[in-house]
């Protein structure tokens, strides 16, 4: 399948890592703003994709990766997608945007665990929380030195000040189409990226707690590359769990 990947940091280099050694997915284009990240993933690969521009790699894609920017999604929503599989890593970017029903999108579960219960109870949930804490690092707010919360709020006002790091919420809401509760929490002492999640409906309880080890980027937990990958291993494969 041709694919094309936007995005070359360090979700795109591992997605574009393991497309390298399928034989199902063929890594043809890839596209970013920093030509040295372009070279960093190319030098990486046996088989070498073409740099081309946004607009030619979503034409000429039969797969499209985004691992770049809530603004990247946004760009891709408004190509022509007809026929085509899109995989979206910045979830918070469909939020609030015409998400077309010509193309497949495929949203990767993330830092999170428990995405499939919640999907199942999708309309059934009277309650949705989500309290995520990150290390200063994982956060614009260096200069806090104590456990503190920076965040309290809806799903819109919480993609407006932490764009980067709210997709997981975004991910809860459209598995779910239940807004949740936010918090979020700094914490300097802190060595994991940590979701907890919690539902409450006529199913009775589900809570979900992920401690996750951050990745190179603190930004982005490690668990969250690990789903891509199988996002793209459930592509291929004929049987399907979930």
């Amino acid at each position: 399948m041709k694919t094309g990947l936007i995005g070359c940091g360090n979700i795109g280099k591992e997605i574009a890592k393991y497309i390298d050694s399928s034989e199902f997915f063929d890594l043809m284009y890839i596209h970013d703003l920093d030509e040295e990240k372009i070279e960093w993933i190319s030098n990486s690969l046996k088989r070498k994709p073409k740099s081309t521009s946004f607009n030619e790699l979503i034409e000429n894609s039969e797969f499209i990766i985004e691992a770049a920017s809530v603004e990247a999604v946004k760009r891709i929503l408004k190509q022509n997608l007809i026929g085509k599989k899109v995989m979206i890593m910045s979830a918070g970017g469909l939020i609030e945007e015409d998400i077309p029903k010509s193309s497949e999108i495929y949203i990767p579960s993330g830092a999170i665990s428990g995405i499939d219960a919640l999907k199942s109870v999708s309309g059934k949930i009277e309650n949705l929380t989500i309290t995520t804490t990150k290390p200063s690092k994982g956060l614009p707010s260096n200069n806090i030195n104590k456990k503190t919360v920076i965040f309290e709020g809806n799903l819109k006002e919480a993609i407006a000040e932490f764009p980067k790091n709210i997709n997981v919420a975004a991910t809860i809401f459209l598995a779910t189409n239940k807004e949740p509760k936010i918090k979020i929490i700094v914490d300097p002492n802190a060595k994991t990226n940590t979701h907890e999640i919690t539902a409450l409906g006529s199913f009775g309880k589900i809570t979900t707690k992920t401690e996750n080890i951050p990745s190179d980027n603190p930004k982005t937990s490690y668990l969250a590359i690990l789903s891509a990958v199988q996002c793209l291993k459930n592509i291929e494969s004929n049987i399907k769990i979930g």
